[in-house]
C-alpha cells in the first residue's frame, strides 16, 4: 500500500500529514478560542463547555456513497461534512462547541487533498460557531471522514437547559419547515446529468454548499416550540420519524411545500419529488401551535406551513401527503435510506 505524498510526491507518514493538518491558518484559530484548552499535538483535546449539558452528534461519509472523489471539490465536501453535523445541534436549538474528526486516508492519497477538506469544515464551522480540536488518521482503502460534535442546549430565561425533541409533536400543532426543499437533490441530479445551465449551477451549488439552520434553530427554540428534526434523509421519511416518536399523524399539503425557481425551471412536475424524498437540504422541521407559529411569523422568523398534526395516540405514527384534489398522494420515494439505496 502507499503512504499518502504531498504535491511534489514526497511520503508523509500519519504524524507529518497530522502536523500539516494542524498548521493550516484555520486550524490556528483554535488560540484565539478560549474554551479549547488543550488543542491538536497531544493525546487528547482538554476543553471547557458553557453549559452543564452536553450536545453529541456524529455522522460519517464515504467516498462512492456521499461523495465523489473523482469530483475534487475537496473544500466543498469538507464543508458539507461540517455541515451535516451542524445541522443536527441546529435540530436541537443547540449551539455547537467542539468537533473530533477521524481519516480514512487511501493509498497515494495526497496531503493537499485533505488541507482543502480540512479548510472547508473549518471554514463551516468558522461561520456557524464550533472548532476542529483533535482527530485520528487511519489507512484505508476507500476515503471516508467520520467526525464527532459536541454542542451545548441553549437556556431560558432562568438560565434552564432547553431542547427541541422528535417526541413532542401534539395534535392540533402545525408543521413548518424552514427553507425551499428538494434543491440539493435536483443539484445532484444536475451534477450527475452533467447540466451547466445557470438554474443547474445554483442547485449544484446548494448540494454541496448547504446551510446549517444553526440561528433559526435558536430563534425557535427560545421562542417555546419543542419539537423539530433536520431534514437531511428527506421531508416525509423524517416527518414519519417524528410521527413515530410521538404517536400522531402528519397530513402535509403538497402544495404548501416550497419549491425555489430552479428547481422548478430544471424538473418542473418532478420537482415535487424531490422535494418529498430527497436529502441534504438541512431546513428544520418542526411542530408549534398555531399562536406560537403566528408569533413566529410577526417576527418574521423565515417559515412555511405545510402541515398539521391531525391526530394523536397512534401507535407507530402516520404520515399523510395530500395533493392539490384533495386526495392521498403516494410519493416515489419517502427519503434515504443508509441501508437499504
Amino acid at each position: 500500500m502507499q503512504p499518502a505524498t504531498n504535491n511534489n510526491g514526497e511520503i508523509l507518514n500519519e504524524f507529518e500529514l497530522i502536523a500539516r493538518l494542524s498548521e493550516l491558518d484555520s486550524a490556528k484559530n483554535l488560540e484565539c478560542d478560549n474554551t479549547v484548552l488543550i488543542g491538536i499535538g497531544d493525546d487528547a483535546a482538554v476543553v471547557s463547555t458553557p453549559a452543564s449539558q452536553m450536545l453529541l452528534t456524529t455522522d460519517a461519509i464515504v467516498d462512492g456513497v456521499h461523495f465523489r472523489s473523482v469530483d475534487e471539490r475537496w473544500f466543498d465536501v469538507g464543508w458539507k461534512c461540517a455541515v451535516s453535523n451542524l445541522s443536527d445541534i441546529a435540530a436541537m436549538g443547540g449551539v455547537p462547541d467542539h468537533a473530533l474528526v477521524t481519516l480514512g486516508v487511501p493509498p497515494g492519497a495526497s496531503v493537499e487533498t485533505y488541507a482543502d477538506f480540512y479548510n472547508g469544515m473549518n471554514a463551516a464551522f468558522s461561520q456557524f460557531g464550533g472548532s476542529i480540536v483533535g482527530g485520528d488518521v487511519v489507512s484505508s482503502s476507500t476515503m471516508f471522514v467520520n467526525l464527532a460534535l459536541t454542542g451545548h442546549p441553549s437556556s431560558d430565561s432562568f438560565g434552564e437547559p432547553i431542547t427541541m425533541r422528535r417526541t413532542e409533536a401534539r395534535a392540533g400543532d402545525l408543521v413548518c419547515v424552514t427553507g425551499p426543499l428538494g434543491s440539493s437533490a435536483g443539484g445532484l441530479k444536475a451534477l450527475l446529468n452533467g447540466d451547466t445551465n445557470p438554474s443547474s449551477t445554483i442547485l449544484i451549488d446548494r448540494h454541496y454548499r448547504p446551510t446549517p439552520r444553526i440561528e433559526i434553530g435558536n430563534k425557535l427554540v427560545s421562542s417555546g416550540v419543542r419539537c423539530a428534526m433536520d431534514i437531511s434523509d428527506g421531508l416525509v421519511g423524517d416527518l414519519e420519524k417524528i410521527a413515530k416518536l410521538s404517536s400522531v399523524k402528519i397530513t402535509v399539503e403538497m402544495t404548501s411545500i416550497p419549491l425555489t425557481t430552479e428547481l422548478i425551471f430544471m424538473f418542473g412536475s418532478s420537482a415535487i419529488e424531490l422535494a418529498l424524498g430527497g436529502g441534504e437540504d438541512y431546513e428544520l422541521a418542526f411542530t408549534a401551535s398555531k399562536p406560537l407559529v403566528d408569533d413566529l411569523v410577526a417576527n418574521n422568523i423565515g417559515i412555511t406551513v405545510i402541515g398539521s398534526v391531525t391526530s394523536s395516540e397512534l401507535p407507530g405514527g402516520q404520515v399523510d401527503v395530500i395533493d392539490e384534489n384533495g386526495e392521498l398522494y403516494e410519493p416515489i420515494r419517502k427519503g434515504w435510506d443508509h441501508l437499504n439505496v
